[in-house]
């Protein structure tokens, strides 16, 4: 089937809207107004409106009958659930990726991370959290599993977008991010397991902190 204009037109919006809440230029909970946002990318409403039917099947967005579409907010107990799902499939991603790691991977992880390694030092948020997500799945990418890659890609946006507060200082996340890919460059993929299951642990318990009692345990870029 011939893909049409106006389907060429949603993806691209759909695309930009991830970003924009991954980059928290759109916070969770924000009303998306279909009239600012069609200015803003220079659009007409349908395609605007495919793109959030979209981002709702991925739990980005929440459409809410007779209010319109919002960013979507998680419970304390949502976030946690939603970590103790990437706690399972991200450590497989990274051994996996280990496994199958070539010089092309390599020197893209490599690139990947010093796009991080930039970020940090230039210290715009919305960049970092732009090159923390790239990296995770740019890990996943080389591990070559399409299903994980549609899970995760999602996954990480929202949980990301809803851990103001909670996420690491950003030179501990640089540094862990440096071990992994000295794992994955040197094809361990025991080692790569695990370092993941540490890295995402430690943002699952201060979620979980957050879930019981209120408490905020890192401060939020």
């Amino acid at each position: 089937m011939k893909t049409s204009r106006f389907e060429d037109l949603s993806e691209q919006v759909y695309k930009a809207l991830r970003e924009m809440i991954l980059k928290n230029e759109l916070v969770p909970g924000q009303k998306l107004v279909q009239e600012a946002l069609s200015e803003r990318l220079g659009i007409s409403r349908t395609p605007l409106l495919a793109a959030f039917s979209k981002l709702e099947k991925e739990m980005l967005v929440e459409l809410v009958p007779r209010r319109g579409a919002f960013v979507k907010r998680l419970s304390p107990k949502e976030l946690v659930e939603l970590y103790e799902i990437r706690l399972r499939l991200e450590p497989l991603g990274a051994s996996e990726a280990a496994t199958r790691m070539d010089q092309a991977g390599e020197k893209m992880l490599r690139d990947v991370l010093e796009v991080h390694r930039q970020a940090v030092e230039g210290g715009v948020a919305s960049e970092i959290r732009l090159a923390d997500y790239r990296f995770h799945m740019a890990i996943v990418e080389i591990a070559d599993n399409s299903v994980l890659e549609r899970i995760l890609s999602s996954f990480s946006i929202v949980s990301k977008s809803n851990q103001s507060g909670l996420m690491k200082p950003r030179d501990k996340s640089l540094s862990e991010h440096e071990a992994l890919f000295r794992a994955l460059a040197g094809k361990d993929p025991a080692r790569a397991e695990r370092l993941m299951y540490e890295h995402l642990l430690e943002a699952r318990d201060a979620a979980a902190k957050l879930a019981t009692n209120g408490v905020v345990e890192y401060t939020g870029y």
